[in-house]
């Protein structure tokens, strides 16, 4: 079955454009074209599309508007932004409903790869076999509380330090945890930060707003199932993984997604935890008693790993596909696409890192997940795979679960 796409664009000129350049993908995309969000609404209502990508600024209503019913109405629809590159700060608007992000000029290449990987995606984290199995988990957490506030005010033009650290200090432990966060290894910072606002304006907007998530998404939501020591430890894992991924990457952008989804990549073993302790225990010890990694027994058990959970919850929340991919696919990597240079080909290196320095160091009984030379190669790492273990081991400090 082709896949079904619509482009909308109020300028005929681009639409025109887009027409031309994606024609060889004629006999894989059925394309459709509007020229106006209400145009577009009333061709939806008439036949179904699994992609749509929108111009941000259009008279009437614009991408984001378009966007927004689209999510309300079709919440299966792959939504992409495409917009010029004056645009950005409109585009911000887009940033709860949109999956995806392109700047005009933009190659057919890099359209059709976009468009591809996101349904690949897509498909991923509505096979009926992870649906199955997050049905089994008792309730999904909506997405953490604050961190939804502070994406909202991040939109603001105006947004101040002061206002992201009053949305913080809400909640007393996840200010502390911040703080102790802010002050450790990981950010080598030349002093002591005391206070929330110097949090906030020594790392900056992005930074804390992920520092936020990982924290509340790993915070004890009143389950005695899972100790303290294992948050911790879980936590701290994601910010070895996160921290290691973003140093492999170089664009600014990319970095910040690969810490992101380092720090969360575990976030399905964390929800199987909290919510369905007899499946994370029974998949616990599969891999114990046969010797693998714990994605490899969770697929033994139930066609499908903690991985692909994490990307379901994650994709729920909203969360950009970079990182949803990443988390998705951290196990996996070759089914989206082949080792490159990209936010889910470090992470998946970096987080088999840190499990194999975790697992030396006897923090875990299970055996950590294979570190595939390949991915250090498609990367271009200077120093090779050694110096990043040992990098990888003294961000660890000997702590840390695989997963």
């Amino acid at each position: 079955m082709k896949t079904r796409i619509l482009f909308v664009d109020d300028e005929p000129n681009v639409l025109e454009g887009l027409r031309n350049r994606l024609h060889r993908q004629r006999k894989k995309w059925d394309m459709h074209f509007a020229s106006s969000g209400a145009d577009a609404l009333a061709l939806l209502a008439t036949q179904p599309m699994d992609v749509i990508v929108t111009d941000m600024r259009m008279p009437g209503m614009d991408g984001a508007a378009l966007l927004a019913a689209v999510k309300q109405a079709y919440p299966g629809m792959v939504r992409i932004v495409l917009s010029g590159h004056a645009e950005l700060a409109t585009a911000l608007r887009a940033v709860p409903v949109a999956h995806q992000f392109l700047t005009k000029p933009c190659e057919a290449g890099v359209i059709e790869a976009t468009v591809e990987r996101a349904c690949n995606l897509q498909a991923i984290i509505t096979d009926p076999v992870v649906e199955r199995v997050v049905g089994g988990v008792d309730h999904l957490p909506p997405a953490p509380r604050i961190y939804a506030q502070l994406v909202a005010a991040l939109a603001k033009e105006d947004v101040t330090a002061a206002d992201v650290g009053a949305l913080v200090r809400q909640d007393i432990a996840l200010g502390a945890k911040l703080l102790q966060i802010a002050n450790s290894s990981f950010f080598r910072l030349s002093r002591k930060i005391s206070s929330i606002e110097e949090a906030v304006t020594y790392l900056g907007f992005d930074t804390i707003k992920h520092l936020v998530l990982a924290t509340e998404a790993f915070g004890d939501r009143g389950k005695t199932t899972v100790g303290a020591a294992v948050l911790d430890a879980m936590q701290r894992h994601g910010m070895v993984t996160g921290t290691l991924a973003s140093a492999m990457l170089t664009d600014r952008a990319s970095r910040e997604e690969a810490f992101v989804a380092g720090l969360l990549h575990d976030v399905g073993e964390l929800l199987l935890l909290t919510e369905a302790p007899d499946r994370a225990a029974a998949a616990r010890q599969e891999a114990v008693r046969e010797g693998i990694p714990l994605h490899e027994a969770e697929h033994r058990l139930w066609g499908v790993c903690h991985a692909e959970v994490g990307g379901y919850l994650l994709a729920l929340w909203g969360l950009p596909y970079p990182i949803v991919e990443a988390v998705a696919n951290h196990h996996t990597p070759l089914r989206v696409a082949p080792p490159g240079r990209n936010v889910l080909s470090a992470v998946h290196l970096a987080d088999a890192l840190a499990a194999e320095v975790a697992a030396s160091h006897g923090a875990d009984a299970i055996a950590p997940p294979a570190v595939d030379p390949r991915y250090a190669d498609a990367l271009g790492l200077e120093g090779g795979l050694e110096g990043w273990r040992v990098r990888a081991d003294r961000l660890a400090g000997g702590a840390g679960t695989p997963g």
